[in-house]
């Protein structure tokens, strides 16, 4: 169901020029009805619980390292495990997003778009669980990935012709002041940016993988 960018402003405490942001953004999905914005929302359902977590955000590296943990089983510093065993899997994920953007983008050449990217979300999905992605209500007429390199953005929209929209379906992501350090997306940053995601099934999918990996993590540290 569509909503105003009023009432989608008073579901999450912001102004409505902050929904428009959050709609070229890729926070909200939404569409465009003549000069006005409708917005979806479940998108809006799925911004609030990602709000959800009181308190500031965690600098990147922080949320690199335990990102890394709760993927491999690492060990991390006490003030970082604190984090982990204090925060429950909601609040892992909205602490996660917090450190990186998403810019949305249309092509004509859609095919062209995965190999420039480190896939996640719901474009890497059956690496978090052995469901059917037609259970799982997956577009893959989307694509999610991160910028291996922040910097090599402009290289990327032109190699795979990506022009700017607010409703495109390329979701290209990429972390705050840093480049993307892995070959791979870690699993547990594959899980988060499913909870992001405004299906259901996908976000409750990615939730389930990051308890678990977290509850795995728990019992490595003992």
């Amino acid at each position: 169901m569509d909503i105003s960018t009023k009432d989608a402003a008073l579901r999450l405490q912001v102004s409505p020029q902050r929904v428009l942001v959050m709609l070229r953004d890729g926070q909200l999905t939404g569409r465009r009805v003549g000069s006005t914005w409708l917005v979806d929302e479940a998108s809006v359902t799925a911004r609030v619980a990602l709000n959800a977590s009181a308190g500031p955000p965690w600098t990147t590296k922080t949320t690199m390292r335990i990102l890394d943990a709760l993927s491999d089983q690492r060990p991390l510093a006490p003030r970082e495990r604190a984090l982990v065993q204090r925060l429950e899997p909601i609040d892992l994920a909205t602490k996660i997003a917090q450190a990186t953007t998403v810019r949305r983008y249309t092509t004509r050449w859609m095919e062209d778009v995965p190999s420039h990217l480190a896939l996640t979300g719901e474009s890497a999905i059956d690496r978090i669980t052995p469901e059917p992605w037609q259970k799982l209500h997956v577009s893959f007429h989307a694509v999610h990935g991160y910028l291996r390199d922040a910097e090599n953005l402009h290289l990327v929209e032109r190699a795979a012709r990506m022009v700017p929209d607010s409703e495109g379906a390329v979701f290209v992501y990429a972390f705050k002041g840093a480049s993307f350090p892995w070959t791979r997306t870690p699993v547990a940053l594959v899980a988060t940016d499913c909870v992001r995601s405004t299906s259901t099934r996908v976000r409750s999918t990615g939730l389930t993988a990051l308890r678990e990996m977290r509850e795995q993590w728990l019992q490595s540290i003992g």
